[in-house]
């Protein structure tokens, strides 16, 4: 994932990205309709997580993100997360599975962490839309507590959908996903906002914890 100077609306990246998840949530659902599984809630739990992902997802893009989306991101991105939501379901519809405390602790860590990025997106759209904030760096709201506060969300958020599914296997791509946030994701972004804000950006950092509050 790039980042870039300026404004794009990269329509058809973004919409690229939204196709292709949406095809692999589709496909999800053809799978629930076939499957028998003992407890039809889980069922309705998957795919309502599914779809809280999607229209979660679809809202950031469509609205909040204002930087440049690349075709290749568009594509891997979108191919990705279809797969994801495809073998979240897989491993989640197992039969002999029933509803207990891991089922009702993933609901809650993916609700908070769903709301976590949703909430700390919306606060900086909202704060960079007034026209005395332009070309200052935003450090406010959920953006107090860690500089990637919204990719916090995200990883609590697939940690919870994990825990959905009761099946170790869909821990290890959210495993990966928290990798790609620490060793990839992370210092390209640190570096483009050192380049973009300057000793703004190097005071926040400072001060700062980097991606999960009060500790890293």
């Amino acid at each position: 994932m790039a980042y870039h100077d300026g404004h794009s609306h990269s329509l058809g990246p973004k919409l690229t990205l939204l196709l292709l998840t949406f095809a692999g949530l589709i496909f999800s659902f053809n799978l629930m309709l076939k499957n028998q599984c003992s407890d039809p809630f889980r069922e309705y739990l998957l795919l309502a997580c599914a779809i809280v992902f999607y229209v979660r997802l679809a809202l950031c893009l469509l609205i909040f993100v204002k930087r440049k989306v690349s075709w290749f991101e568009g594509v891997s991105v979108g191919l990705l997360y279809g797969f994801l939501v495809v073998m979240f379901t897989i491993w989640g519809s197992h039969p002999n599975l029933s509803s207990g405390f891991i089922e009702i602790s993933g609901i809650l860590l993916f609700v908070t962490g769903s709301i976590i990025n949703s909430a700390s997106d919306y606060q900086r759209y909202a704060w960079k839309k007034r026209s005395e904030n332009a070309g200052h760096l935003y450090t406010k709201g959920l953006f107090r507590y860690a500089m990637h506060i919204n990719f916090f969300g995200d990883t609590v958020m697939f940690v919870g959908y994990a825990l959905v599914t009761q099946n170790l296997m869909s821990l290890i791509p959210v495993f990966a996903l928290f990798l790609n946030f620490i060793f990839i994701q992370i210092p390209r972004l640190d570096e483009y906002l050192e380049q973009r804000y300057g000793t703004e950006f190097i005071a926040y950092a400072k001060h700062t914890k980097k991606l999960v509050p009060f500790i890293f």
